[in-house]
């Protein structure tokens, strides 16, 4: 049995990955509207697109298929700087949006998506393993998937932008109102 300081530690781990995509999120928020308007000195942090990808551009067997996207987008400063998600969707009723990797498990089957990003393109991983063993049918339908590109400024940089520690200046270059971080 885990002790209790044990099990704060794993529920830190866990949420500390969300708390980071919070802050991304809250960075590329500003005064001209939702995240992807101008920034700083009038970048456009983020790009999406959604890439359909039709059963005849997998490749691959039972133990798992692939498919390989160009995107041109991951430069070089995106892949070490920014980053990169993906979402596959979901066309059942509601609509959704599911970031990868994705994992359903229903009984003795589980689905498996993931993504592997390299600078200028994706690949896409599909694999189903049915009672322990890899049992991956080929995509028989389109699948649709959305890339998500945020740039990122390197922590070194921002240092030598604004003070970090101090939220206010860091807000002020980011164009931040102080009326969008007040918790309602």
């Amino acid at each position: 049995m885990k002790t209790y300081k044990l099990r704060m530690k794993d529920k830190t781990i866990r949420i500390f990955p969300f708390f980071l995509l919070m802050l991304v999120l809250i960075q590329c928020t500003g005064p001209e509207g939702p995240m992807g308007n101008d920034g700083i000195d009038g970048i456009n942090y983020t790009h999406s697109a959604i890439y359909d990808i039709n059963p005849s551009e997998w490749e691959g067997d039972v133990n798992g298929y692939y498919t390989s996207l160009d995107v041109p987008e991951i430069t070089e400063d995106i892949f070490y700087d920014g980053a990169v998600l993906v979402y596959r969707l979901i066309e059942t009723d509601p609509k959704s949006f599911n970031m990868m990797p994705y994992t359903y498990v229903d009984n003795s089957l589980t689905v498996y998506m993931d993504f592997d990003a390299y600078v200028g393109s994706i690949e896409l991983i599909y694999k189903e393993v049915f009672d322990g063993v890899n049992d991956t049918p080929a995509p028989k339908n389109v699948m649709s998937f959305k890339v998500v590109i945020i740039e990122g400024i390197p922590l070194a940089a921002l240092k030598g932008m604004v003070d970090v520690s101090d939220y206010g200046a860091v807000a002020k270059m980011l164009n931040i109102e102080k009326s969008q971080n007040t918790i309602k």
